[in-house]
């Protein structure tokens, strides 16, 4: 178990800041995703934690001592690579074993070791098969168990399904959620991928170009986001700024948008704010509709739901709904556009 606390952490590469004052604390048996585009600083911030790179300033304590004071080879760090950095020439076995052979453990206890991971990680009876007669899930796994097999204080993980097809990379998301259930080992695993943030972690750390947009669950950052950028990368958003009247409904370019009943019936004057596709409602033009008028310009048909997109003026909006339950739409088709406000979310400014 770890509890970690980063302070103002900060990481130049000569004139390009990476990391600016990030401040997190991470507790005991937590899993953590660091999620962000490309360039963001998520693995940069890993790999400070590893001890692969060096913050240029900063605090990093691990259950009360200075981490940063400690040699990445001391840190009792498990790690799971992209690219998985598994060895060729040792067998599933060997390769799990590996770590706990450089630091000296007897040959006996770190076999057994490792055939208890195998079973953990469902490859029992894979101890001498060659790595390169694994699929691409099972390397995984191997990499799994021996990044688990020092018993780490820390877990770390790298994108490390990023290279795997749809269906598998879910399923290996789920294990390993179930994995670090069962062991409670403190864990930070970063992505880009937004529906595997809010799959398996416990809080989810949005990062922007060096610097922390919003840290909370994923109801959280989903249902209220903080900042402009988490509405925006966070699924999807119909973000616009209507009007708002006391007691009235919103209105956008004068047109009601939806009348909200809750903790945006007193609002008064323009607000900018964020309501999920599912919080829309599409309803057929008539000679009495009075409220905002869009014309469909896509229908994507995604199984369980549909998703349509109607276009206002040079707006954009976007309507999901369960598939036998939505409305029926053409591209062309021209439909109302009523807001769940109730369900809408302020973007501070």
């Amino acid at each position: 178990m770890a509890q970690l606390s980063l302070q103002n952490i900060q990481k130049s590469f000569g004139s390009f800041q990476a990391l600016s004052d990030v401040s997190l604390d991470i507790a005991s048996g937590e899993f953590i995703c660091l999620l962000g585009g490309s360039g963001c600083g998520k693995t940069t911030l890993l790999r400070i934690i590893a001890g692969l790179e060096e913050q240029t300033s900063g605090q990093m304590m691990l259950d009360g001592d200075d981490l940063s004071a400690v040699q990445c080879h001391k840190r009792n760090v498990g790690m799971v690579f992209q690219s998985l950095a598994l060895f060729p020439h040792l067998n599933v076995g060997q390769n799990i074993a590996y770590g706990l052979e450089v630091r000296g453990v007897d040959k006996a206890k770190r076999l057994e070791r490792a055939r208890k991971l195998l079973d953990v990680v469902g490859l029992s009876g894979f101890f001498d098969r060659p790595v390169s007669a694994l699929s691409g899930g099972q390397r995984q796994r191997v990499a799994i168990a021996r990044a688990l097999a020092i018993e780490p204080t820390l877990f770390l993980m790298d994108e490390p399904f990023s290279a795997l097809d749809a269906g598998l990379r879910e399923h290996l998301q789920i294990e390993v959620k179930k994995l670090q259930r069962k062991l409670g080992v403190t864990t930070i695993f970063v992505t880009h991928d937004q529906n595997e943030a809010m799959s398996i972690a416990d809080r989810i750390v949005i990062l922007n170009e060096g610097r922390i947009e919003q840290a909370g669950t994923p109801t959280e950052v989903y249902a209220c986001p903080q900042t402009r950028f988490v509405a925006d990368f966070m699924g999807t958003n119909n973000i616009f700024s209507p009007e708002f009247t006391p007691g009235g409904p919103a209105l956008l370019d004068g047109t009601p948008v939806g009348t909200p009943t809750g903790d945006l019936k007193d609002f008064s004057g323009l607000y900018t704010i964020a309501v999920r596709p599912e919080y829309l409602s599409l309803k057929a033009v008539t000679d009495q509709t009075r409220g905002l008028v869009g014309t469909v310009g896509f229908v994507r048909h995604l199984g369980a739901s549909i998703e349509t997109e109607l276009s206002v003026a040079e707006r954009t909006f976007v309507h999901t709904m369960v598939s036998d339950r939505a409305p029926e739409f053409a591209v062309g088709d021209r439909a109302e556009i009523v807001c769940d406000l109730d369900h809408a979310w302020v973007i501070p400014s």
